[in-house]
């Protein structure tokens, strides 16, 4: 995933439901920096990776498969 991007996030310390958020980085020392949606407005956070999903807003464009048989 590149960066920055538009994301859903959930993490359970937060809430129990996916929030919207914009990814920003991915730091090498173990955490996701985003700007985090809430109620009060726009927060940046950093968010540990073991204990984070990360969705991407988009749908992805799903790779068709070509299988010919001979026969």
């Amino acid at each position: 995933m590149e960066t920055p991007a538009d994301v859903l996030v959930y993490i359970e310390q937060i809430s129990g439901e996916a929030k919207r958020a914009r990814l920003l980085s991915i730091s090498p020392d173990g955490y996701f920096e985003v700007n985090l949606q809430t109620a009060g407005g726009l927060r940046r956070a950093l968010l540990p990776i073991a204990k984070t999903f990360i969705f991407a807003t988009e749908v992805e464009v799903e790779a068709t498969l070509v299988t010919e048989v001979e026969r």
